[in-house]
């Protein structure tokens, strides 16, 4: 899947795929290249500390399937972040459905 498909799910204002470093490998959207730029590096950087958080809640529940973690979401008042592997996305809350879109990134995250 296409970040072009993944931008015309209702809400999502940009969207981009990074990499472990998060620097941007493709990008689509309304956001300004830096405003970008920023968000990759924050979804990198997310990341990691949502994989550290899961071995942790995996090690102290002793219960399956919490690592790796799937995906996550940052839900702020107007707008979310939503990331799942490499693929991170704006979305408007008022306008979009957030499990459509990290549904759409599961499977744009393993094509």
């Amino acid at each position: 899947m296409t970040l072009r498909k993944l931008l015309v799910l209702d809400g999502v204002v940009a969207v981009c795929r990074f990499q472990d470093d998060g620097s941007i490998m493709d990008a689509a959207g309304t956001l300004p290249a830096d405003m970008m730029e920023r968000l990759s590096r924050f979804a990198q950087w997310y990341r990691r500390m949502v994989s550290g958080n899961t071995d942790l809640l995996s090690l102290f529940s002793q219960m399956r399937g919490w690592s790796p973690s799937q995906g996550w979401i940052v839900q702020g008042e107007r707008m979310s972040v939503c990331s799942m592997g490499n693929l991170v996305c704006m979305v408007q809350n008022d306008q979009g459905s957030l499990n459509e879109v990290m549904q759409a990134l599961a499977e744009a995250a393993h094509d």
